[in-house]
């Protein structure tokens, strides 16, 4: 899974936030990372780390809805088949067109 996120504030500047859940950590089985800031190359991140995939999911749910309700638009995402099929209408509607 990888979501990014945009926005852009009063002055025009470009803002980022983005979920993937490449392998971040080596023990933990769930867990994803949220980075964000002007410039993905040298954004801030934060690793979250879940005992469950149920709580992974309830999260990441959360946070893109916090998102998406502050302004932030899709720019791009990919999902694995199979994963979160009753989620890919929220991101397709609020897609950067």
């Amino acid at each position: 899974m990888m979501i990014t996120l945009y926005r852009t504030d009063s002055a025009g500047a470009a803002h980022y936030y983005t979920l993937h859940d490449r392998q971040g950590q080596l023990f933990p089985v769930y867990s994803f990372t949220a980075a964000w800031g002007r410039n993905l190359s040298v954004s801030r991140e934060k690793v979250y780390e879940f005992e469950t995939s149920a709580e992974m999911d309830a999260k990441i749910r959360a946070i893109l809805r916090e998102k998406i309700t502050s302004g932030y638009k899709v720019l791009y995402s990919y999902l694995r088949s199979g994963e979160m099929n009753d989620f890919r209408p929220v991101l397709k509607k609020y897609a950067v067109r």
